[in-house]
């Protein structure tokens, strides 16, 4: 087989230099939608991998991937069938079979066998299902490549398929869709389907215990086992490979491991029945979300047009739809102050062989009076694209914009890469898996017209999504109201009148990189000061791994404390943030295209972030100064209000996982406050409040900015001195301020506790090592994935407890603690709480009797993990930041952390689990959340504990270091 590599012959426009001009002339050929022929994988110019492809006797496909820079091997699989292919008699099959898979080989029968080989050799492993995939992968240390592969592969040969896991799996499955049944995307994604009719797509996705049961006639394991047989056939099947091995090495483990995956030549299982317009389309379709928000969508059936992605007709469209320059719909509704953002997306394989190009938009209370008139100006607006849009100009924008990203390209994560790869091989030539999502060949306004041509009325379904919706029939399996209505023909026409809004088509990008050169700077051993005035301090560090990136990340802090001593603060802080992404929206759009991006966070003052091609980050940067400060309209600052308060109540409709961590994170540092006093508090405020907070803010801070990556001196003095044009001339220079940790107490325990608006219960448990340092943080880093694998095998897989269980080692600044954490649909707080006490103690059996052999392992594991270089900008910067934030200025952490590591031995790794989950006078954090199905059921009472009545006080008295 040949190696296959880059060649410029293949699609010279993709690997045109920059923003150079290409030549877009057409042809007779320029009418195809077909991509240029190709005979090796097209990869980007700044991807040193090799590729290549194989095809196995068994019509296997396989994608490799040699990279000697990886620390990391990995794998994924999938299979072209998903939940359309369900047996409506177990509706959720795919997903429930992709479940059963990981329960034991016939090689390799013991169901927690694979998660051990994983958590002991430094790996991951996950599964997922959609309507025409369901996708395996896995990454694992380079050393146990092989035996991976081995394990993984065993689950297309042999898998066990026990029958005595049926109900546990079905537990499982039940858990997780409990855990999505409150979800809005879930729900309204299940309504959508349904208004399909007979479409295959019309089908409950995950599965529960109702759906996935023994039936008259169907049998859930033996329709299991059928389903797998059917299915599972090599020649649907496609695999992507990633490891530091050769090609030729890696063709041979993909030889040994999966030639031998049973190949039943059945027929690709595709789906073409047809959707009758005249039935599906044209709908109103009122929604009552769990959420409070307030939403409106045009909602476009379109033919599935994937095999169209050289011409990239659904990439022009949806981005003149949503664009954000002046005059177009979306400033002009913003203007108008009826809506806060406008999005155009499609994914045109949404329900298989048909897409949805999706605009959807979040309304003002404004907005929700005028519904019917922004649907007017959308519709104008698609008219007039229609008519004017098509033209040339905007495709070298968006192309040039595709070139740059792709000639570029920086590497991920392996786990994610081979997923992505494995996915889009269903999808599309495998010479084409990478370079897909960037090819731009030609402008073909036959394929955008087509695509133009499907946006009428007849296709459109409009969503109402909002808590005010009438409603007259609830979703079954999800927690959702609704009310469908047919358009008539008199709206219909009156969706095709002219709008009271003119709009018009975007300008130009002038965002766009001219210029890709790399900086000179003299070699640093660390980050350093390289500009020093009173109030003023500038850190910079060129990246050491990718210093050929024509790319920087400048985060520039205006530091106060204001937003996290003062409550009143802390909310102008969230509104400032949150009017001036909206003020800004059309500038981080043109940024985007031009691959930067834009961003101010609010924190210990404001934090203005501009990262991205460097060439044109100074004029990004002084037009993002610039917007800083502004007037204030008290009806945009009522908007932002309600976005403000609607967003808190909306957290609590989240997972009530997610809502367990961030209950966490508010306890162990200072700078939150309780959810009411917040509401409370933004009702009290007015434009006056924000536009004095602006002013005082900017004249007393101190500034502190890091330049990481492609900038020279004069670069930063030129920023420097924009930031000081766009602060006041007598600024108050104040002390440099962050927030702090919480420093655990011995005997003491802080307790959280909340009752939710959701059923399940979430519940974090945490014991803290009573020592601050590196040594403690090692012996955490190492346990906590044999820990994590323990607490899943038996909470989850074992006993059924729950979807969402784990374990983490959490940092507060210098200490480190162990922790469990779940979700679960079946056990009280109180309960839950014991059952954690029980297995700690049973752990415990477990780490007593670990070999030294199975210590060095997991150690070995561990310092390849933390020993892994950065795959890009991003990764490398991080640790840098993170010791910046937390004035660590000798940027060792890392290092310190993996010495400390080496040093780690058995006994002393016993002994941390000692001193925090078996120790009764440890510092504990323990947050404990009750779903609303055990609201009559008790909380768990804690030794020394201290319940949280108000995390304002708490965090004016607590400990800190």
């Amino acid at each position: 087989m040949k190696k296959l590599f880059l060649a410029s012959a293949i699609s010279a426009a993709l690997f045109a230099a920059g923003c150079a001009q290409t030549d877009t002339s057409t042809n007779a050929n320029s009418i195809s939608t077909a991509p240029v022929a190709a005979d090796q994988v097209i990869k980007s110019p700044n991807d040193q991998r090799q590729y290549r492809t194989v095809t196995l006797e068994n019509q296997l496909q396989i994608l490799l991937v040699s990279d000697p820079d990886t620390e990391k091997s990995a794998a994924s699989l999938s299979v072209d069938v998903g939940l359309l292919h369900d047996p409506m008699t177990q509706q959720g099959m795919a997903h429930y079979l992709e479940h059963m898979l990981f329960l034991g080989t016939e090689k390799y029968p013991d169901t927690n066998g694979y998660s051990e080989f994983m958590s002991s050799n430094g790996g991951s492993q996950n599964a997922y299902t959609w309507l025409d995939i369901t996708n395996y992968m896995f990454k694992v240390n380079n050393d146990a490549y092989d035996e991976g592969l081995d394990r993984f592969s065993d689950f297309f040969k042999a898998p066990m398929l026990y029958p005595e896991y049926v109900d546990k799996e079905r537990n499982a499955v039940n858990a997780e869709w409990s855990m999505r049944r409150e979800m809005d995307f879930f729900g309204q994604f299940k309504l959508g389907r349904a208004l399909l009719g007979e479409h295959p797509a019309n089908r409950f996705l995950i599965g529960n215990l109702e759906t996935l049961s023994d039936k008259e006639n169907s049998k859930l394991h033996e329709e299991t086992v059928k389903f797998y047989n059917q299915y599972y056939s090599a020649n649907i099947m496609k695999v992507a490979m990633l490891s530091n091995r050769s090609l030729d090495e890696m063709e041979a483990l993909a030889r040994k491991h999966f030639a031998s995956v049973e190949n039943d030549n059945i027929e690709n299982p595709e789906v073409d029945e047809q959707l009758n317009f005249a039935d599906v389309g044209g709908k109103l379709i009122h929604y009552v979300p769990n959420e409070d928000v307030k939403q409106l969508k045009l909602e476009f059936l379109i033919a599935n047009n994937q095999d169209q992605f050289a011409v990239k007709p659904n990439r022009y469209v949806t981005y003149l739809l949503g664009s954000e320059m002046p005059g177009t719909p979306a400033a002009t509704l913003k203007e108008a102050g009826l809506i806060s953002s406008l999005n155009a997306s499609a994914s045109p394989d949404f329900y298989e062989n048909y897409g949805v190009l999706s605009i959807d938009f979040e309304l003002t209370d404004a907005g929700m009076e005028q519904r019917e008139e922004i649907v007017r100006v959308m519709m104008d607006y698609i008219k007039q694209v229609k008519s004017e849009g098509v033209d040339e100009k905007y495709s070298k924008e968006i192309r040039t914009s595709l070139q740059n990203r792709f000639r570029f390209l920086e590497k991920g994560d392996e786990f994610s890469y081979v997923s992505s790869l494995a996915e889009a091989m269903q999808n599309y030539p495998a010479e084409y898996v990478i370079s897909a999502p960037y090819e731009f060949q030609r402008f073909n306004p036959d394929a955008i017209n087509n695509v133009l041509d499907q946006l009428t009325p007849e296709r459109l379904r409009i969503w109402y999504i909002s808590q005010q919706e009438p409603s007259d029939s609830e979703l079954k399996f999800y927690d959702g109201k609704y009310k469908v209505v047919e358009l008539s023909e008199q709206q219909l026409q009156q969706y095709q009148q002219p709008a009271d809004y003119a709009v018009s088509l975007p300008k130009v990008n002038e965002l766009l990189p001219e210029s890709f050169a790399i900086r000179d700077n003299a070699s640093f051993a660390k980050p350093k000061i390289v500009t020093q005035e009173p109030g003023l301090e500038v850190w910079q560090y060129p990246s050491q791994k990718f210093a050929d990136q024509p790319r920087g990340i400048l985060t520039v802090n205006i530091n106060n404390e204001a937003p996290i001593t003062d409550i009143k603060s802390h909310v102008l802080a969230a509104l400032w943030r949150d009017l001036y992404s909206l003020n800004t929206s059309a500038l981080d759009t043109e940024a985007s295209i031009a691959g930067m991006n834009l961003s101010l966070a609010n924190g210990v003052g404001m934090t203005l972030t501009v990262s991205g091609f460097t060439d044109k980050q100074p004029e990004l940067l002084n037009r993002a100064l610039s917007a800083l400060a502004f007037n204030v309209e008290p009806r945009s600052f009522k908007q932002a209000v309600d976005r403000y308060i609607r967003a808190i109540n909306n957290k609590g409709q989240q997972f009530p996982l997610y809502q367990s961590f961030d209950a966490y994170g508010s306890l162990i540092r200072e700078g939150s406050f309780a959810e009411d006093e917040l509401i409370k508090t933004a009702q009290s405020l007015s434009a006056a409040d924000l536009e004095q907070f602006m002013s005082a803010l900017l004249s007393n801070n101190t500034i502190r900015a890091f330049a990481f990556g492609n900038y020279n001196q004069p670069d930063i003095d030129k920023a420097v001195a924009q930031v000081k044009t766009n602060l006041p001339d007598d600024r108050n220079i104040t002390d440099y301020r962050y927030a702090k940790f919480y420093k655990p107490q011995q005997q003491s325990a802080i307790v959280l506790r909340k009752d939710l608006d959701v059923a399940d219960v979430g519940l974090v448990e945490v014991h803290m090592h009573p020592e601050p340092g590196f040594a403690p943080q090692a012996a955490g880093t190492v346990l906590q994935s044999h820990f994590r694998t323990a607490a899943f095998d038996t909470l989850r897989t074992e006993e059924q407890l729950a979807y969402a269980v784990g374990t983490f080692a959490p940092t507060l600044d210098r200490y480190t603690g162990l922790g469990l954490y779940i979700q679960t649909p079946v056990k009280n707080v109180a309960d839950m709480h014991e059952r954690f006490n029980r297995f700690k103690q049973e752990y415990w059996q477990q780490l007593k009797n670990m070999s030294v052999d199975k210590f060095e392992q997991l150690k070995s594991s561990t310092l390849i993990t933390l020993n892994e270089p950065p795959k890009n900008l991003n990764e490398e910067v991080a640790p840098i930041l993170s010791d910046w934030a937390l004035q660590r200025f000798d940027f060792d952490s890392k290092q310190a952390l993996i010495q400390a590591v080496e040093a780690l031995t058995l006994e002393q790794l016993k002994a941390f689990y000692q001193a925090t989950l078996l120790n009764p006078e440890a510092a504990r954090i323990s947050v404990q959340l009750r779903g609303e199905k055990f609201a009559e059921q008790p909380f768990a009472d804690i030794p020394n504990m201290t319940v949280i009545e108000s995390l304002s006080d708490f965090h004016q008295t607590m400990p800190k270091q």
